[in-house]
């Protein structure tokens, strides 16, 4: 027999055991590091070719927010005047792909 604490208890269940939205693409979001980002970069000490201009990606997600993350990967001039980074093409979803994978380096 149900009872309505039981079903709430199982909603919240449920609910804590979902992924937060935010890392939704996250995958997607380090396949893209890896074409895109990784020569600049370095993770887990994995560096790329020209990791000394990016410099570490390690536990980014931990010291960023998604809003910042995704206004610096969208246009880094704008947050930082002087970040070396270059503006990327990049679609919306790709954009938001590599927000929820930054946003998981913790």
């Amino acid at each position: 027999m149900r009872t309505p604490a039981g079903a709430a208890l199982l909603a919240a269940l449920v609910l804590v055991g979902s992924p937060p939205a935010a890392l939704a693409g996250a995958e997607e979001g380090k396949a893209l590091y890896e074409k895109q980002c990784k020569v600049c970069h370095s993770l887990a000490g994995e560096a790329g070719k020209m990791a000394e201009k990016g410099g570490p990606l390690d536990g980014v997600g931990a010291k960023r927010d998604a809003a910042w993350l995704r206004q610096y990967i969208a246009n880094p001039k704008s947050v930082m005047p002087d970040a070396k980074m270059p503006k990327l093409k990049m679609t919306e979803k790709e954009l938001e792909d590599h927000v929820a994978y930054m946003s998981s380096l913790r």
